[in-house]
């Protein structure tokens, strides 16, 4: 999703809670796919949490989403249930789901509604966009000089900000580039691009992040305005993600810097962190190089059980290892027995090769520490799909060149038992 989906998405179901039409109901979200994840999220801030999970897709049913199994629309809403609300973000099919969710008698704006902007609302799409331009004009004049180039990296992933690091200084060179801007959309993109010492970096809300690609777009000012994104806003290159082997590297390699494979990576430079590192794990009781980093949070789909990090940090603690859990945000928990631990993106290398391990859901945290000389645990979701290609086979670390001494397993629920043996085989 881009960032004015979320935006729009976000207003919408505000307006949605705020007539208190979710009180004492059941809520259902139609699609497993990232906007649920987006809406799910959401949807915490207020208290309230998904019941169920549906999908028309074949593939999916029976399959994990967001922590519940995912169902057919007609078993579960089947029949009529005024107890139910059902969510939905869907930019081509939404007409279709509207009409099937009738047949059903589940009547729009009363127990179904749309996130997204639909037909309906062409005239504020027409009205948002303009605004939306002339904003992104002001701020290009703003913000640049004459031979002045102005990168934006509109998504919030720090593994955006990661290898758009390693290819960024060959990209200036190339192109002649001495005078930039760099602006990202939050604080986190911010410090993975201080590892790499870019400079002149501003952030600046999504929506205005949003607006300059899309003059970049309609203007035709690519030798100006560059986007630092494999396909973004609905850019038709994104559909050929992991076709043929085009992992997360290349797409970015061949597409965003159109570099051939002969580049090589330059890894950010290291400083010492030993003093604050030492600090830490003083703070929290932890033994280096016996302490293992669990990073059980990302911005996929992909959500393991509780109990699933429960049973790695009680086998774990009885051999002797200490175990705190990364948490980055508020919102973030740490899992049971563990301490929680926030340590800055900048330290995050010499903070996994002092702890020894690291346990963690595919994020872009893996692309930051891949070089770490640790013990590396990556899980990825085996009945994901991304595009072309599965979650593995379009971000594995060792496919993309980041490194070749991670363990990376594909987790599906129903092999549980098999996923938890070969992680505890490794301690």
């Amino acid at each position: 999703m881009d960032n004015y989906a979320k935006s729009i998405l976000r207003k919408k179901l505000t307006k949605v809670i705020n007539k208190g039409t979710l009180e004492k109901k059941r809520i259902v979200l139609f699609g497993a796919a990232i906007a649920s994840k987006e809406i799910k999220n959401y949807l915490a801030d207020y208290g309230y949490s998904p019941f169920a999970v549906v999908d028309n897709d074949p593939r999916k049913i029976g399959k994990e989403c967001l922590g519940l199994t995912i169902c057919k629309p007609e078993k579960l809403l089947l029949p009529f249930d005024n107890s139910y609300i059902i969510l939905m973000y869907s930019e081509r099919f939404y007409r279709e789901i509207f009409f099937q969710l009738d047949g059903m008698n589940y009547k729009k704006n009363k127990q179904v509604f749309s996130l997204n902007f639909d037909m309906d609302d062409s005239l504020k799409i027409f009205s948002y966009y303009t605004l939306c331009k002339i904003r992104a004009m002001y701020y290009h004049l703003r913000l640049t000089k004459k031979n002045c180039a102005t990168f934006v990296a509109p998504y919030t992933g720090i593994g955006d900000i990661y290898l758009t690091g390693l290819f960024f200084k060959k990209y200036l060179k190339r192109n002649n580039i001495n005078e930039y801007i760099f602006i990202v959309v939050n604080g986190a993109c911010k410090k993975v691009a201080e590892m790499f010492g870019i400079e002149n970096i501003i952030v600046l809300d999504s929506k205005i992040a949003e607006d300059l690609t899309q003059l970049n777009k309609s203007l035709r000012i690519q030798e100006k305005v560059i986007t630092l994104n494999d396909g973004w806003a609905s850019d038709p290159v994104q559909w050929i993600r992991g076709y043929k082997g085009l992992d997360f590297a290349k797409m970015f390699r061949y597409f965003v810097f159109g570099f051939d494979d002969s580049v090589q990576y330059e890894l950010p430079p290291r400083k010492n962190w030993q003093n604050e590192i030492d600090e830490l794990f003083k703070k929290h009781n932890l033994l280096k190089g016996k302490t293992i980093i669990l990073s059980p949070y990302s911005n996929t789909l992909f959500e393991l059980p509780t109990d699933f990090w429960e049973s790695i940090v009680e086998h774990c603690k009885q051999r002797g290892y200490t175990i705190c859990t990364n948490c980055a945000t508020k919102g973030e928990k740490p899992v049971k027995g563990t301490e929680a631990v926030f340590f800055p993106l900048g330290m995050a290398i010499d903070f996994v090769e002092a702890a020894g391990s690291f346990i963690g859901i595919r994020s872009g945290l893996c692309d930051v520490i891949s070089s770490a000389k640790a013990k590396k645990i990556i899980l990825y979701e085996k009945d994901g799909f991304f595009y072309k290609s599965s979650p593995y086979e379009y971000f594995s670390l060792k496919s993309m060149g980041l490194c070749d001494d991670a363990v990376e397993l594909e987790y599906n629920f129903n092999e549980r038992e098999k996923v938890m043996e070969k992680i505890l085989l490794v301690y």
